[in-house]
This record gives structure tokens, C-alpha cells and sequence, in this order.
């Protein structure tokens, strides 16, 4: 099919996601326990989404464990 003179991919498939927290749709995090620290993992400014369990995301603003 084509769309603005393009012809349209199928998207990518995503990875595989066993044992990742759907709350980190970007980075695999283990979901709890244990309640993980931003300490305790090698990402930071990542895309986080509600529920957010290990609580990455203090300010609330979809992104975890912000750096300056």
C-alpha cells in the first residue's frame, strides 16, 4: 500500500518482553520484587508509564531516573 508516495512497512516486530515490567516499554526492568533503585540499574531518562512500581518516575513526568 502506498501513502505519500511511499510504499508502507509493516512495523518491526517488538522484542521479546518475557520478564520485563510493561511500565518500562523501552528498557527491560524486572518487574518487583525486588523494588529496584535507579542505583540498581545501568538506564536512565527512560519512557516510564503508570503503574510505574519501582518508582523511577518521582516527578511524574514519563521518564525515569533523570539525569541533570
Amino acid at each position: 500500500m502506498w501513502e505519500g508516495g511511499q510504499a508502507s512497512r509493516p512495523q518491526e516486530p517488538t522484542p521479546d518482553r518475557k520478564g520485563c515490567d510493561p511500565a518500562y516499554p523501552t528498557v527491560c526492568i524486572p518487574p518487583p520484587p525486588p523494588d529496584l533503585d535507579c542505583g540498581d540499574i545501568p538506564y536512565r531518562n527512560f519512557k516510564v508509564l503508570p503503574p510505574d512500581p519501582h518508582r523511577f518516575d518521582r516527578d511524574r513526568n514519563g521518564v525515569g531516573c533523570e539525569t541533570n
